[in-house]
């Protein structure tokens, strides 16, 4: 496991496997805070699992603290999409699954293509994307295309984060960053139902803490970002469908209006998400 998610690492943060005398000991204290052997220890115990299996292990470990409001929303069956807002990462993927999963088992996820290279098993659930423009090809959008196609004929639910990366923290509160059209343009061009669903969630002091101090540190607590979740709460929030005919024919102007619809669900301070009303609070604050 550690061949696997090392490049992962060492491609967003090279200096760590400098061999500078001084990088070593730098190295040794943030596998200790990021907590780089329980991941390896989690990653050896699912990788010989399907990525459903996996899905329903994780969400074991970290569902701790959810609430769901609107399921009746979500179709029971049939090809439709969800788009949501990306508040914390990897850990939006296994909540909504988790909570998706009470009426459907058919989900896939667009998402970058850099999780089949620690599970290669989860090409059965992950249309690859890729969000990075210059790393873009015809010949990875018609890959994508064709995953979404089979899917549609499947009969499967879809699920998209639009903009691709996460929210952006501004003082005590989490902005959404800037929804690419695709989205819109699937909707549109495979006829189907968008169910517009709002994450209230947040990372932790640490992550926020890194992401002021350098992109590469922030980058690296990919993973622990995931596995920490059981100290947070996720607050799930479903709209009504909106129908592909009922977007307008242009993707960006369709785009802004699934953004619009999916951010005016995260209640009295949207469209922002609130660090301090997705904190967990103590026990005995707790009504």
């Amino acid at each position: 496991m550690r061949d696997r998610i090392d490049p992962l690492i060492a491609e967003r943060a090279p200096w760590l496997f400098s061999n500078s005398p001084y990088v070593q000991p730098i190295r040794a204290v943030l596998n200790r805070m990021l907590g780089y052997e329980k991941t390896l220890e989690i990653g050896s115990l699912v990788q010989e699992m399907s990525a459903d299996q996996i899905m329903r292990v994780m969400a074991e470990m970290l569902a701790k603290d959810t609430e769901v409001i609107g399921l009746n929303h979500l179709p029971r069956q049939g090809a439709a999409l969800i788009v949501a807002n990306h508040p914390t990462g990897i850990a939006d993927g296994i909540m909504l699954h988790h909570a998706l999963g009470q009426i459907r088992r058919d989900t896939y996820y667009f998402a970058n293509h850099d999780i089949m290279r620690v599970l290669p098993q989860y090409a059965e659930m992950i249309a690859p994307v890729e969000w990075r423009k210059e790393k873009r090809s015809h010949g990875k959008t018609r890959e994508t295309m064709a995953y979404t196609r089979q899917a549609v004929d499947e009969g499967r639910l879809g699920v998209i984060f639009p903009a691709g990366r996460l929210a952006k923290r501004r003082g005590l509160s989490l902005h959404e960053r800037p929804w690419m059209a695709s989205a819109a343009m699937i909707a549109r061009k495979f006829d189907l139902p968008v169910i517009p669903v709002h994450i209230r969630a947040r990372n932790s002091v640490l992550f926020y803490l890194f992401d002021l101090l350098h992109p590469t540190l922030r980058d690296i607590t990919l993973f622990h970002e995931t596995l920490n979740k059981a100290r947070q709460p996720y607050r799930i929030t479903l709209g009504e469908a909106i129908s592909p005919k009922a977007l307008p024919a242009k993707s960006e102007e369709g785009i802004e209006m699934l953004r619009r619809a999916t951010l005016a669900l995260g209640g009295p301070k949207a469209p922002a998400v609130s660090l301090v009303d997705a904190t967990r609070r103590p026990s005995w604050l707790k009504v």
